[in-house]
């Protein structure tokens, strides 16, 4: 019997699982059931599991892309603040943003009760619509700017150390 590491998506090693070789089992390394307890006996006789193959860097490039175009949609969607409003800036918030703005120069009149971040609401004339949406545009075009240094920083990295001192998880808008 053998045992393999298996990774998520991001090429990052699962730690509570592996794959029996025999049968592409899942196998819990932590559980109490049967194939745990024998994963964790096969272990105990000097055994370990097949480690991971090293990526090439093109290979390692398109998983920390992968990983900064996740880490960038949460930046996007984690909010903003407004002239002091807190607003939400998920892809939901943004499209009804959106349409209250076409309503609003539509109809300079037109006002809508806006719900904030917090579940408060606040009522938002023609200029606070036009101001809210520029500033929800700029925090999701600066989280999208941030995304592409870092894009071209990863592009650039000549070797895996390279690649890895890139730190994708600082300097976001917030």
């Amino acid at each position: 019997m053998a045992y393999s590491i298996i990774c998520d998506f991001a090429g990052e090693p699962l730690p509570d699982i592996v794959r029996r070789d025999a049968d592409g089992a899942l196998v819990p390394t932590d559980a109490q059931t049967s194939d745990s307890l024998a994963y964790r006996d096969w272990l105990g006789v000097g055994n370990a599991p097949t480690p991971l193959p090293i990526p090439t860097l093109a290979e390692a490039k398109r998983n920390r892309l992968a990983a900064l175009a996740e880490r960038r949609w949460r930046a996007e969607i984690a909010g903003a603040s407004v002239n002091g409003l807190s607003l939400p800036t998920d892809e939901k918030t943004q499209a009804k943003l959106t349409a209250a703005v076409v309503a609003s120069v539509l109809d300079n009149n037109y006002a809508v009760n806006w719900k904030l971040a917090d579940g408060a609401f606040v009522a938002f004339d023609h200029a606070t619509l036009i101001a809210v949406a520029q500033g929800v545009r700029t925090h999701v075009q600066s989280c999208f700017d941030r995304e592409a240094q870092l894009v071209a920083a990863i592009v650039a990295a000549q070797d895996s150390a390279a690649l890895e001192a890139i730190d994708i998880e600082s300097a976001w808008p917030a």
